[in-house]
C-alpha cells in the first residue's frame, strides 16, 4: 500500500516539529520535570496557537474534523520531543469518550481551547489493563470506588470515570475535580509525569452514557488512544536510534569508533528495521481507526491490538539497546537518552502490555 501524507499533514508536522523543538530544549524540559511535571503555558500554546486539540474533533463540535492520521502525525512529533503535557490522555482518549455524548458542549469547548483538562479514570488496581473489569459503583447520583494511575489527575479540572450502576450496567460519569468525597494520592510515573490514585466516597457525578453505548465508547476511545500511542512510540524510538548512532560514532575502543564494529552495526540495523516495521503497524492502526481498511469494530480492535503488541516489543528492543550502547552514561539524567528510555517503558505498559493485547487478539479470533 502506498501511504502518503497530504500536503496539509506535512505542513502540520513541520510546524509542530519546529514549535516543539523550541519549547523542548533539554534543560527546559528537565526544569519542567523537576517542577510540576508539565507546563500550563505550553498546554495553552498547543491548544490556542497551534489548535492541536481541535484537530480530530468533529466540526459540529467546534473542531477541525481531522482523522486518526492527523492524530498520528501529531503523536509522532510529541514523541520526538518527549513532551510532558498529557495530550494523549486528556485530548485523544477523553475526546474519544465524549465523542457521542450530548449536553457537554461547555466541557468540550473548554477541552478544545485548553481551559479545561479532563482526565480519563478507567482503570482499577485489580483489572490488569482490562477497562471492562469495573468495581467502582454509581448509586443515587454518587460514585464510590477507586481508580488507579489516573494521568493528569493532580491538575485536572474534571475526570471521566467508568462505573457500574445498580443494575451492574457499565457507564461513564463526569466528575469535577473539586467535588466532595474525591481524594487523590498524587505521585509521578516512571517518566516523571504526574498521576494519582483517586478514591470516590459518595462523590457527586453526572451520567454521560450507560450500557452498550458506554462500552462502545470505551472500546473505540481506547483503540484511538492506542493508535496514537503507537505513533508516539515511533517518535521516541527514532530519537533513541539517532542518539545511539551519533554516540557510537564518537565513542572509541581499540583506537577506532565503536560504530565501525560489525556486530554493533548489525544491532543498529535490526533496530532500524524494528522501527520501520512499527511505523507500518502504526499506519495500519490509524487507518483502521478511520475505517479506511474496511471491516467492523472487531477488525479495528484486532488491528490496533496487533500494532500495540508489536510496537511494545520494539520499544523494549530499541530502548534497552540505546542504553546498553551508551554505557553507564545512558542511565543518568544528564543526557536525554535516559528520559526517552523512561518514556518508552511507560508506553510499553500503558493501556495494556504486549501480552495483554496478544490475548485480546486471541479472544477476538476464538
Amino acid at each position: 500500500m502506498d501511504f502518503q501524507l497530504s500536503e496539509e499533514q506535512v505542513l502540520l508536522r513541520e510546524a509542530l516539529a519546529g514549535t516543539l523543538a523550541r519549547l523542548y530544549a533539554f534543560d527546559d524540559r528537565k526544569a519542567a520535570l523537576e517542577a510540576e511535571g508539565w507546563r500550563r503555558d505550553v498546554w495553552t500554546m498547543l491548544a490556542g496557537e497551534l489548535g492541536l486539540f481541535a484537530a480530530a474533533e468533529r466540526e459540529e463540535h467546534g473542531g477541525l474534523g481531522g482523522g486518526a492520521v492527523d492524530v498520528m502525525v501529531i503523536a509522532e512529533e510529541m514523541g520526538r520531543a518527549n513532551a510532558l503535557e498529557p495530550w494523549l490522555e486528556c485530548v485523544v482518549l477523553a475526546g474519544g469518550l465524549l465523542r457521542d455524548v450530548v449536553d457537554v458542549d461547555e466541557v468540550r469547548a473548554g477541552m478544545i481551547d485548553g481551559s479545561l483538562i479532563v482526565a480519563p479514570a478507567l482503570f482499577e488496581r485489580a483489572a490488569r489493563s482490562n477497562p471492562h473489569r469495573i468495581a467502582c459503583r454509581f448509586h443515587d447520583g454518587a460514585l464510590n470506588g477507586e481508580k488507579t494511575a489516573v494521568v493528569a489527575a493532580p491538575f485536572a479540572s474534571h475526570l471521566i470515570v467508568s462505573a457500574r450502576d445498580g443494575a451492574s450496567e457499565a457507564g461513564l460519569y463526569l466528575v469535577e475535580a473539586t467535588a466532595n468525597g474525591l481524594e487523590r494520592r498524587d505521585y509521578r510515573l516512571v517518566d516523571g509525569r504526574p498521576a494519582a490514585d483517586v478514591t470516590f466516597t459518595d462523590t457527586p457525578a453526572k451520567a454521560l452514557q450507560i450500557g452498550a453505548g458506554a462500552r462502545t465508547a470505551i472500546d473505540r476511545a481506547l483503540d484511538a488512544a492506542l493508535a496514537a500511542q503507537c505513533a508516539e512510540a515511533i517518535g521516541v524510538m527514532t530519537v533513541l536510534l539517532d542518539r545511539t548512532v551519533a554516540y557510537t560514532k564518537q565513542r572509541e575502543q581499540f583506537g577506532r569508533p565503536i560504530a565501525t564494529f560489525q556486530v554493533l552495526q548489525h544491532r543498529m540495523a535490526d533496530t532500524a528495521v524494528a522501527i520501520e516495521r512499527s511505523r507500518s503497524m502504526a499506519v495500519m492502526a490509524a487507518l483502521a481507526i478511520d475505517g479506511a481498511t474496511g471491516g467492523n469494530g472487531q477488525d479495528r480492535t484486532r488491528s490496533v491490538a496487533a500494532a500495540k503488541a508489536y510496537v511494545a516489543d520494539a520499544l523494549r528492543l530499541v530502548a534497552e539497546g540505546a542504553v546498553q550502547l551508551h554505557g553507564g552514561i545512558g542511565t543518568t539524567d544528564e543526557i536525554d537518552v535516559s528520559h526517552y528510555f523512561k518514556r518508552a517503558f511507560v508506553l510499553q505498559q500503558q493501556f495494556g502490555t504486549a501480552q495483554y493485547h496478544l490475548a485480546r487478539m486471541a479472544d477476538l479470533d476464538a
